[in-house]
């Protein structure tokens, strides 16, 4: 179904139904066992992990396994599809899957812990919930990031996160409001299918960066963000998160409340 560097990911059919099936090879050995980590400890904390409760892990010579049931359901990056393409008529799928997206980190947040790599496309919204997947540097004060996390997508950073990021201190520690700002930076880009930093300010193109280099760029200058001219009333409520000091901005709660009560 997926392969990415050292991981493959199948979709496997069997007499109990349908399973998603990692491997890691080479430096992915140690982030599929992560992952099976996480949800062994989560999954009785925390619902949108809950599926982890069924997940068996294991290792092989040179490689680590992982199978979870399969979640049936699109991503929140593929329910914001008719926002990208300007479907106005459409809006209210996206902005339930915000809402729900929201709800979902709040509640990880309110069990202590947190994802780590945040976007639209790590959410799968099966029937009657919201499952958080890609949970490889999900921590908790029982369970510390490792040394090689480095903070997740670099366009989805809050300033403070890539300054740690930057600094000797490892490993880098992220927290919820770090991760309110991943969320609202990622509803951006679902609803625009562009960055939510406008890069072009800079006079700069992200894609010939590497994360690294552009982490050094942006501790020089913060470039503005750009705009979402299609939703001007979502682009106020996520300006609103992206612009504020960590200790200003809502709780993923929060933010999950103000968007269900956005007028469409």
């Amino acid at each position: 179904m997926a392969d990415h560097r050292d991981t493959a990911v199948w979709r496997v059919t069997g007499p109990r139904g349908l399973w998603a099936l990692k491997v890691g090879t080479g430096e992915s050995v140690a982030t599929v066992a992560r992952e099976a980590t996480v949800l062994q400890r989560a999954h009785s904390q925390v619902p949108a992990l809950s599926y982890g409760g069924r997940a068996k892990a294991g290792r092989a010579e040179g490689a680590a396994w992982l199978i979870t049931p399969w979640l049936e359901g699109p991503s929140t990056w593929s329910r914001f599809e008719a926002v990208r393409e300007q479907r106005d008529a459409d809006r209210a799928a996206a902005l339930a899957a915000a809402v729900d997206m929201c709800a979902a980190v709040g509640a990880l947040h309110a069990a202590g812990w947190v994802h780590g790599d945040l976007q639209p496309h790590h959410t799968v919204h099966t029937t009657g919930a919201v499952r958080l997947i890609g949970c490889t540097w999900t921590s908790s004060p029982t369970l510390a990031p490792p040394h090689t996390y480095l903070g997740g997508l670099v366009h989805l950073m809050s300033p403070e996160l890539m300054s740690r990021a930057e600094s000797s201190v490892r490993p880098v520690v992220t927290d919820p409001p770090a991760e309110v700002y991943a969320l609202a930076a990622g509803l951006w880009w679902a609803a625009t299918g562009t960055w939510p930093l406008d890069y072009a300010q800079l006079g700069v193109d992200p894609g010939k960066f590497t994360a690294k280099v552009l982490r050094q760029v942006l501790a020089q200058r913060w470039p503005p963000l750009g705009h979402i001219p299609q939703w001007p009333q979502l682009e106020e409520v996520l300006r609103h998160v992206l612009t504020r000091r960590p200790q200003d901005r809502p709780t993923a709660l929060h933010l999950a409340e103000w968007l269900r009560s956005m007028t469409l």
